[in-house]
């Protein structure tokens, strides 16, 4: 399997993002990024046990997949590593309805240039991340 130079610095950037991720949740007890989609969750199940419970399994499973992406530039291609990207591309999407689409339904987004320009400076960053996930979890078939 040959590995673009593009595909490396996505991958690297991928699992520095996540292994962050990680320590930052687990350091906070917040989601972080996902947070939004864990509020939702909350909302649903109106527990916080079951809310940490959530924060601390996406913690752990956003340090695992990025220590694995980091493990398989000296390794092969490690199957779990796959299917929890499938996981956080799941997420992120939801993450991108609730924050970018049904976040600024309000219409507070479109009061002045810089809250457009916020707005528009964060869906790029999601996008951004959501389009590393998919590129570093479909590298195989390249």
């Amino acid at each position: 399997m040959k590995r673009t130079v593009g595909l490396v610095v996505l991958q690297l950037a991928l699992a520095f993002f996540l292994i962050v991720a990680g320590i930052l949740g687990l350091i906070r007890s917040s989601a972080g990024e996902l947070g939004q989609a864990v509020a939702l969750l909350d909302a649903v199940f109106k527990s916080q046990t079951i809310t940490t419970v959530i924060i601390i399994t996406l913690a752990v499973a956003e340090l695992i997949a990025g220590v694995f992406l980091i493990v398989e530039f000296f390794s092969g291609e490690i199957r779990l590593t796959n299917v929890i990207l499938v996981v956080f591309m799941i997420l992120w999407i939801v993450n991108i309805v609730l924050i970018d689409i049904i976040g600024p339904i309000n219409g507070n987004i479109f009061r002045s240039t810089m809250s457009v320009l916020n707005y528009l400076s964060q869906l790029s960053r999601h996008l951004m991340i959501l389009g590393a996930i998919i590129a570093v979890k479909d590298k195989s078939r390249v």
